[in-house]
């Protein structure tokens, strides 16, 4: 019996002097706080952050899908020029400027 009670008064004795007690009180506090903090801040970020990329994206691809032919035929159009009206003929004859 009196190792149980010597056992029992040292871990006392350690948890009053280290402060133990209040470090796990303390870190309880602190994981209910995380807990309640967190879950609404990271479904606020889903509601507002996954539709905004997925928006993001959708324009992009929209504006690629335009933005890509239009420079090609413009640049195909503007390479045409720089002949002055010279048959397919002569067109393939010359060399081609880079």
């Amino acid at each position: 019996m009196t190792t149980t009670n010597n056992t029992i008064e040292i871990s006392e004795e350690l948890v009053e002097v280290t402060g133990g007690g209040l470090r796990v009180a303390e870190l309880v506090i602190l994981g209910l706080f995380g807990l309640i903090l967190c879950p609404p801040l990271l479904i606020l970020a889903v509601i507002v952050a996954v539709p905004t990329i997925a928006i993001g994206a959708v324009v992009a691809a929209v504006a690629a899908a335009i933005a890509g032919p239009t420079f090609l035929i413009r640049k195909a159009r503007a390479h045409h020029r720089t002949h002055h009206g010279a048959t397919v003929f002569l067109h393939r004859l010359l060399p081609h400027r880079a």
